[in-house]
Order: C-alpha cells, then structure tokens, then sequence
C-alpha cells in the first residue's frame, strides 16, 4: 500500500514537471531576454499614470478604466480591472518599469494555470475515457498552445492570466463540494467571481460554469427532463448563483453609472455594420474564426480589426459553411449528452467563458486572441476528449495506436514550435507588426501601427508609404489621415499638412488632437487667429488637453504676449505635471526675464515629477551657474551629460561654468569635447574656447615679463 502511494507521488511530480517545463521551453529560454512593451502594453501600462505614479493614487485606480481615463469619461472603454492595474503599480513601484519582469510573472502564472487545469481534470468523474490521460495530455496542450501567446507575451494579457486561475480555482472548489450541498462553498466561489471581475470582466461568467459542472459532477444529466426541473427548483445553490452573478452585474454596471462604452467603427466595423443580417452572419462566422484559431493556429494576428475578416452580407457566403457545420457538431452533442457527458462538459466549458466576447454584447475589438485563454481551456478538454475516445475505442489494434501516438506527438511538436515563434514576434513591436502582415496585409490598423513604429524611429520614408496604404484601404481613418499630416508638417509641406488633417476632421469632427495639430500648422503659417480658432475647438471636445494649453502658450510667444504664454503653460503642467517641454518653456521664460529665484523654486516642483528629465536639469544649472552657484551647477551639469553624453550643448555650458569659475584647464577640455562632438555646430565652444586660449596666452606673457 505504500509503495502505490509513493509511486502514485512520484508519477504527480513527474506529470506536473512536464507540463511546467512545457510552459518553460515555450515561453522561456531566451523568450524573455530583450523583450519590451508592445502595443496595448504602451497604453495600460507605460503611459498609464495608475500604474507608472507614485505614491499610489488608490483612487485613481478604482474610478479609472484600464487605460488610465476616468471610467464616467465618454472616451472611456468602460474596461474596469483595478485588481490588473494595482498589480502593475506594485510591480513598477518595487521592481521599476520592466517589460521583462512583467512578463516572466505572466508565465509564472501560466504554469499556475496549467497546474490548476491538470489538478481539475484529475477530480473530475468521467467514466467514458482515461482520467490520467485526459488531465495529462490536454494539460499538456494547454500549456504550449499557440492561442495563448498573446495573453502570455503581452504584459496586458495579466487580465486574461488571473481571469482564468479564478475560473480554474472555482470549479476545483465545486468539484471538491460536489454531493454535499455546502451553502459555503457557494458564497465563497462567489466572492472569488468578484475578486475575478475586478482583474477582468469575463469572470461573471464563473458562476454558469460552476452549475455546469456541478450538473455533470451529481449525474442530473442521467435523469428526466421531468426529474431534472423538479431537481433545479429545489436546489438552491443554483438559484444563488444566478441572483448572485445578477447581483455583480448590476454592481459593475452602477459603478461604471450605466453608461455603455463607444468605439469607433475602426474598432469593430462588424458591430457598426447598420444591416441586421450582415450584423448577424458575421458575427456567427466569426464564433467558427475562434474555434478555427484554437483548432489551427498558423494564422495570428495581434489586431483582427481593419481588413482582416470580411463582412458576410449573404447567406449564400461559402464561409457559412463553417458555422452550419459548427451548429450540427453542438446539436449533435446535444443529443448524445448522455453518453459523453465529458464532451458537453468540455464543450460548455469552452463556450461560457466566451460569451461576453461573443457579440452579444458590443465590444471593441473583432477577434481578440487573449480573450481565447479562458475558453480553451474547454477547446483543450474537448480536443483531448476526442482523441481518447477515438484512440481507447480502438483496443487490439496495436499499429493503429502507435499512429494515433506518432500523429500526437507531432501535434505537440508543431504547437512548441509554433508558440516559440510567436513569443518571438511578441519580443518587441516590429516583429509584432511585421508578422501581422503577413497574416493580413489588408489591415489598414496593421500598416498604421508599422507606419507610427517607423516615425518613432526616424524611417519617414517606410511611414509615409505605410500611412498612405493605411489611408487606401479604409479612407475615413481619421487617426492616419491626422498622422500624415503631421508628417508632411515636420518635413515643412504644411499645405499639404493642413489637407490631410482638414480630411481626418471631416472623418471625425470630435477628434481634439486633430484640431489641436490643425492648430500647429496654422501657427506655422503666421494664421495666428485660425490656430486659436482651432486650439479652442480641440478644448471644446477635450476639456483638460494639457498638450493644448502647452501649444496655445507657444501661439502667444510667437506673438510676443509673453504673460499670457506663460499662463497657459503653467495652466498645462497644472493638468498634467510630467511635460517637459512645457516646464523647460516656463523656466526659460523666467530666466530671460531675469527671475532666476522663481526658476529655480520652480524646476524644483519639475523634478519632483520628473527626476531624469535632462532638459529641466540643464536650465536648472544655467540658472545656478549665473547665480554663482557653481558646485551645485557643476554636479547637474555633470549629471545631464551621464544621461546624454553626446549633447554638445551640455559640454558647452560646462565650459563656459568652468570659464566663469576660473578653472581654465576643465574649461579647455569641455570646449574640445563640444568641438569634437559636433564641430559644425560647436560656434559658441569654439569662440569661448579661441577667447580662452588667448586669454591665458596674454597671462603668461604677462608672467614671462
């Protein structure tokens, strides 16, 4: 007896050991190193004032949505997960703003989750196939598919993570109560459903998955229909859940004031489409597109949204195939249920988590992969099922089985192979653009997304080419049309500017940013009365667009209204602290006019919020420098060149403290590495650095005498 329950331990580790170094070869070994912030990342996370502030702001974290705007915002996506955002700002606050450690975290709770969903499959009562095979295999699956990559690669997919170790946790606690009617049991699983909505929304869902499984747990599935409704009316515990999952609902929506979120139809055209039927068709061809991404995932696409699904406007669509053949599976299921309980099991299991992605309910994306994390949970279970009932009905047939076996491990060798690659495309953003591309080269949000990547990086000509393709294929896009024109405003073509952003308001008159830029080009071309016709509109619509206010201070100094410049910047930097470059205005402005005290009680409050910011250190040690400070300049100066070492700007001003403090030698050395940094544009250094020379000549002639 004890040698079984020793071996019956070691077989545990072992299992539980090959399915955590699965999650490892997948999603480790090299899979983390150089990896960076990818594209919803930026906003929830590095722009996401919740997460990357200090001290924490709790209430910002619990009225905010999960991109950072107030949740009662009509720009909000009524996306509230305080829960994710709070395990953000831990993060940062302890370990810094790391993609990296964001990311291993993500895969340790993957290789939690993939415990969990080993653990839950081994509890389960199925007596049709292999309960050891079943929990291994489909675990196995679980662990290196390729679906999940995106919830486990992308920082934001956190959401997805502990979405789906709630789920799992809830039904092992229903499994383990299952025959006893413990009343505990089911507050406690519904207040693991709160504690889930507030990482992700999806998990009102765990309470329909509990009574399903339950169902199948107690065998009610073997009674009468008539049997079956005599024994819901009295169960109580279902009657709990559903008052109670009604209850959260309710609860989510007053705290968002029942307001519904807008996207734009760049979002989601399939649920903007204004033909019922076409609404319709599409949204069921797009349930088969899930399932297919689960069944063969070769086509992934970080954004599904412009481009990559046509619209079904027919009935006569060929690809209704799909969903004819997915709705016979399920009535077939249906009307064997008793006899492969697992299969229904599975198959709910894959279903419920899905349905608030589903469309019946409007949402602002067309296919998004890390909302499948969840639900295959169920597509694993039902796969594996599958194979088992094929390959244990197959008895006697020894070279068949190690066919089945064969066929298996290839699977598994594809589905490896397939994560690893996609972890790669996920290390940084253009590898994620340029495989979507691949996937859909007719995503105008694709082409938009490489052209915005390449301007940040200095490529104009790879931007303009892809923001014009962007514009081709969907020309109302109003977010492309306004970036174009900024382009053609930074390369000096500000007719053409102002053209494209004229088009990007006629596409969306509310779009703030787009007047704002509108703005921009008009102060380029002296249209002073224009472009404050224009920052007022960009106000109209966003009332608090500090970058606005900071732009219309620029307007008013060109116009040599001083005071009135330096109103609006303050008032910028009031809404929004961390803007460089409009406290380096502030503290020019009050330099040259000769507050020096001011400035520097000023670049204090700056660098509260900004501590590395090496424009407001520089001025700051100009103004120290001019007071005589010079120790205290000296250090900053010291300290900027540590940031930029290659600015030949802050090796001038070094100098020129040095040749004000009388300490000739560092002065020489400063001025030569100005010079030698940038000799074109070194003039200051060079005359500083002859006048110098001389100086010292004349002295020691002077001393020679």
């Amino acid at each position: 007896m004890l040698g079984f329950i020793q071996s019956a331990a070691l077989h545990s580790m072992v299992c539980q050991a090959i399915l955590v170094l699965i999650c490892l070869v997948c999603y480790g070994c090299g899979g983390l190193s150089g990896s960076k912030f990818v594209f919803d990342d930026t906003v929830a996370i590095v722009k996401n004032k919740d997460v990357n502030s200090l001290p924490t702001n709790w209430t910002a974290i619990f009225t905010h949505d999960f991109w950072g705007a107030s949740l009662l915002s009509s720009d909000s996506h009524k996306s509230f997960r305080p829960l994710t955002t709070l395990m953000f700002h831990c993060e940062y606050a302890m370990l810094g703003l790391s993609a990296a450690h964001m990311k291993f975290l993500n895969l340790l709770l993957h290789c939690v989750n993939t415990l969990l969903m080993w653990r839950l499959v081994r509890s389960l009562y199925v007596t049709e196939i292999n309960m050891e095979r079943w929990a291994i295999i489909s675990s196995a699956l679980f662990a290196g598919h390729p679906i999940h990559t995106e919830a486990v690669s992308g920082v934001v997919g956190r959401a997805d993570l502990m979405f789906g170790m709630i789920h799992l946790l809830c039904l092992l606690l229903t499994v383990a109560n299952t025959g006893k009617g413990n009343p505990q049991s089911v507050g406690l699983i519904l207040l693991l459903t709160a504690v889930g909505m507030l990482f992700k929304e999806s998990a009102v869902t765990i309470p329909m998955s509990c009574v399903l499984l339950d169902y199948f747990q107690n065998g009610y599935y073997l009674l009468t229909l008539k049997d079956q409704c005599q024994l819901l009316r009295v169960r109580t515990g279902y009657l709990v859940y559903i008052v109670g999952t009604v209850g959260l609902l309710t609860a989510r929506l007053w705290w968002q004031d029942f307001e519904s979120p807008s996207f734009k139809e760049v979002d989601n055209p399939i649920a903007h489409n204004e033909h019922i039927l076409t609404r319709g068709l599409s949204q069921q061809f797009l349930l088969v597109m899930n399932i297919w991404l689960m069944l063969c995932p070769h086509w992934l696409c970080y954004d599904w949204a412009l481009g990559c699904v046509k619209l079904v406007t027919s009935i006569w669509d060929l690809r209704l195939q799909g969903v004819i053949g997915f709705y016979s599976i399920l009535l077939v299921a249906l009307m064997n249920f008793r006899r492969l309980p697992g299969m229904m099991l599975a198959l709910g299991l894959m279903i419920i988590p899905f349905l608030p992605a589903s469309g019946i309910i409007r949402v602002g994306f067309v296919i998004a992969e890390r909302t499948l994390y969840v639900p295959s949970i169920g597509f694993c279970l039902l796969s594996i099922y599958g194979f088992l009932h094929w390959y244990e009905g197959s008895a006697g047939k020894r070279f068949y089985r190690m066919g089945l076996r064969i066929l298996l491990m290839l699977l598994f060798t594809v589905m490896m192979l397939r994560t690893r690659q996609r972890v790669h495309d996920w290390l940084n953003e253009d590898h994620l653009f340029k495989s979507a591309l691949h996937v859909c080269p007719d995503n105008a949000k694709v082409h938009y997304n490489i052209a915005r990547l390449a301007t940040d990086t200095g490529n104009n000509t790879k931007a303009f080419q892809h923001y014009h393709r962007a514009i081709d294929l969907y020309p109302s896009y109003e977010s492309a049309l306004m970036n174009l024109g900024n382009l053609y405003r930074e390369h000096g073509q500000l007719t053409t500017a102002e053209e494209y952003i004229r088009q990007a308001l006629l596409a969306y008159p509310a779009f703030p940013a787009a007047w704002m830029n509108l703005g921009i080009v008009q102060s380029a071309q002296k249209k002073y009365d224009q472009a404050l016709v224009s920052y007022e509109k960009a106000l109209k619509y966003r009332a608090n667009f500090a970058v606005c206010y900071y732009n219309m201070g620029n307007l008013y100094l060109e116009q040599k209204r001083f005071a009135e410049a330096l109103h609006h910047w303050q008032h910028s930097v009031a809404i929004s602290p961390r803007q460089p470059k409009a406290w380096a205005n502030i503290l020019t402005m009050l330099d040259n006019r000769g507050l020096q005290e001011d400035a520097l009680r000023l670049s204090d409050q700056a660098l509260a919020h900004l501590p590395d910011e090496s424009s407001i250190l520089f001025i700051r040690a100009n103004v120290l420098g001019k007071l005589k400070h010079y120790i205290e300049a000296e250090r900053i100066y010291k300290r900027v060149i540590e940031l930029d070492p290659r600015n030949m700007l802050y090796h001038t001003n070094l100098g020129v403290l040095y040749h004000r403090w009388d300490k000739s030698q560092e002065a020489i050395d400063a001025y030569q590495t100005a010079i030698s940094l940038n000799a074109a544009k070194a003039m200051t250094a060079r005359e500083n650095l002859g006048k110098l020379l001389k100086r010292l000549e004349r002295e020691a002639q002077v001393t020679q005498r």
